[in-house]
C-alpha cells in the first residue's frame, strides 16, 4: 500500500468510526440478561425478575423517541421490579418537557414495584424538585438513604436500599450498618449511583449492588476498557465485580453526556433473574 493510499484508508476509518460512534451506536439498545443465585438454605426458592435502567441523560443526545422505545423494551420483559439508578436529565439541558418525561416513565410496568435514586445530574441546576416530581408522577418510589421492604409470597423479604449520591448529595453509609447478607430469607439489594462508593460500605451487608454513573466510559478501547470515567466511577467502570464475596454490577446506561459518542459500548437495559432461597 502506497503512502497516499494509507492516508486515504486512515481517513476513511476515522470518518467511519466518528459517524458510527456519534449516530449509530448511541441509537442501538441491548438487553443484557444475568442470573443471580442466592443460596442461603435448602427451602423452596422464589425467582424474581429485576430490571435496571440508568443514566438516560435526557437532552441533546437522548430525546423522547429513545425514551419511549426504551419504555416499550422494558415492558416487554415483564419485570417484577424496575429500578432507575440516577441521572435522568442531563445537566446541560436548558429545557425539558417534564410532563412528557413523566408520561413515558409512568408507562413502565412492574408487577411489584418501581424504585429510583438520585444521580449527580438530578441535583444540578436546581433540578432536585423536578426529579422528585417526575418520579412521584411516574410511580417510582424515590429512595434517599432509605429502605423499602417487599414481602414475597414464599415468606422471603427483599430489602431495597437506596443510597444518596455523593457529588451533590449526602450519602448516609450508616443505613447499611445493621444489614447482613447472610440472613436467611432476606435479600439485600443496594442501589447507588456512583459505583466506587462500595469501597466506603460494608459489602457483606448486601447481596447485590447496582450502580450506573460511568456510562461505561462511553468510549471503550479494545484490551484497555474505558477511555475516561467520572469521579467515583474510576475503580469500577462496567459490568460485574465480586467484592468480598458479593456482587456489584455497573451498568453502562442509556444516554451520553458532554459528547454524543459511544464506541464498543452499546446502551443497555439490564435484566437480572434472581433466585432467592
Amino acid at each position: 500500500m502506497t503512502k497516499k493510499n494509507l492516508i486515504k484508508f486512515i481517513l476513511f476509518v476515522t470518518i467511519f468510526i466518528t459517524i458510527y460512534s456519534a449516530l449509530i451506536e448511541p441509537s442501538l439498545l441491548v438487553v443484557r440478561k444475568y442470573s443471580i443465585e442466592n443460596i442461603k438454605n435448602n427451602q423452596s426458592n422464589k425467582t424474581l425478575k429485576l430490571v435496571q435502567i440508568t443514566d438516560t441523560q435526557i437532552g441533546s443526545f437522548y430525546g423522547m423517541k429513545k425514551l419511549s422505545d426504551m419504555v416499550d423494551k422494558v415492558n416487554s420483559l415483564n419485570a417484577d421490579i424496575v429500578v432507575f439508578t440516577g441521572d435522568l436529565i442531563d445537566s446541560s439541558t436548558k429545557k425539558a418537557d417534564l410532563k412528557e418525561i413523566s408520561s413515558n416513565l409512568k408507562r413502565i410496568d412492574a408487577n411489584l414495584a418501581k424504585f429510583s435514586i438520585f444521580g449527580n445530574h438530578d441535583y444540578r441546576n436546581n433540578r432536585k424538585k423536578d426529579y422528585e416530581e417526575i418520579m412521584k408522577k411516574s410511580g417510582f418510589k424515590l429512595l434517599v438513604n432509605d429502605e423499602e421492604k417487599i414481602y414475597l409470597d414464599n415468606k422471603k423479604v427483599i430489602n431495597i436500599i437506596g443510597l444518596d449520591e455523593i457529588l451533590s448529595g449526602n450519602p448516609n453509609f450508616k443505613i447499611l450498618e445493621n444489614k447482613d447478607s447472610k440472613v436467611v430469607n432476606e435479600f439485600n439489594l443496594l442501589l447507588l449511583h456512583e459505583p466506587d462508593l462500595v469501597d466506603k460500605i460494608k459489602m457483606n451487608s448486601v447481596d447485590l449492588a447496582l450502580s450506573g454513573h460511568t456510562h461505561g466510559g462511553q468510549i471503550r478501547i479494545p484490551f484497555k476498557g474505558a477511555l475516561a470515567t467520572p469521579p467515583y466511577g474510576r475503580e469500577y467502570t462496567k459490568g460485574f465485580y465480586n467484592i468480598k464475596g458479593n456482587e456489584l454490577y455497573v451498568s453502562s446506561g442509556l444516554g451520553s453526556t458532554k459528547l454524543p459518542f459511544r464506541l464498543f459500548n452499546i446502551p443497555e437495559i439490564v435484566e437480572f433473574e434472581i433466585s432467592i432461597n
